[in-house]
């Protein structure tokens, strides 16, 4: 078992590009096999949407919360590296154009020399979808298609897709990934929806610990990879926990 450190960066103004650095270089040198950051894209003073992972469905951050994107704070990590992965935890893929979601992942997984997965989901916030110009509605099968479209982009050298959200003939994205095949996408969401993806076109789940029981949860996320004949043989299976140290005694 890998441990790997979930790190929110950008909501102080210490946390700078230097700040990263020497958080990634700590983290390699201690043992840590990956780090994973966040992703929204914005955040808003109120919501209407409610967060999954609370009891009231209310967000566990502020209004003042600040976030770097997360590619970006990896391509910085990766100059100080040669060991440590990343991962997104995670990005809302279906908020993003697909192509250009492509071309950055893919530079991104030459910087890294293949350290790089993508951990993706559909997200939660109606309001970060609107005011993207994205629409809400059918996200699933906008994901699903996503995640599709861009296997199609790295892996075919004329690439061509047609969906309901993407459409393209004759695509060419070089230079092809510097991993075989693309980085792989861990899909995450405890819902049946995600699992079923996860088991279906994903090549790993993050599931994100919020009380259940961990060994049902997992019994029940394998029943859903023996329905759709997958096995766990290089599979990526992740579950995140929230951390709360101890207050220091005096």
């Amino acid at each position: 078992m890998d441990i790997g450190l979930s790190c929110r960066l950008g909501d102080q103004d210490a946390i700078d590009v230097g700040y990263v650095r020497a958080l990634a270089e700590t983290m390699e040198a201690v043992g840590f096999a990956s780090m994973w950051v966040p992703e929204h894209i914005v955040f808003f003073s109120q919501y209407k949407s409610k967060y999954p992972y609370s009891e009231d469905g209310t967000p566990p951050f502020g209004a003042d919360i600040g976030l770097f994107d997360s590619l970006l704070v990896f391509a910085a990590a990766a100059q100080v590296t040669t060991k440590l992965r990343f991962a997104t935890s995670v990005m809302v893929l279906p908020e993003r154009p697909a192509l250009l979601t492509a071309k950055e992942v893919m530079t991104l997984d030459h910087l890294t020399k293949g350290r790089y997965q993508l951990g993706a989901g559909s997200g939660w916030s109606q309001e970060e979808y609107e005011a993207l110009g994205t629409s809400f509605e059918k996200r699933g099968k906008r994901f699903d298609e996503y995640i599709l479209a861009i296997k199609a982009a790295w892996t075919q050298d004329n690439a061509s897709f047609h969906g309901e959200f993407v459409n393209f003939d004759n695509v060419v994205l070089l230079p092809k990934p510097y991993t075989p095949g693309g980085p792989p996408f861990i899909i995450g969401g405890d819902s049946d929806p995600a699992m079923r993806r996860a088991a279906t076109i994903g090549d790993g789940w993050y599931s994100w610990w919020k009380g259940y029981e961990i060994e049902p949860h997992i019994e029940k996320f394998r029943a859903v990879m023996e329905k759709h004949n997958r096995s766990f043989d290089g599979y990526h299976l992740k579950i995140g926990s929230p951390h709360r140290g101890e207050p220091r005694k005096p």
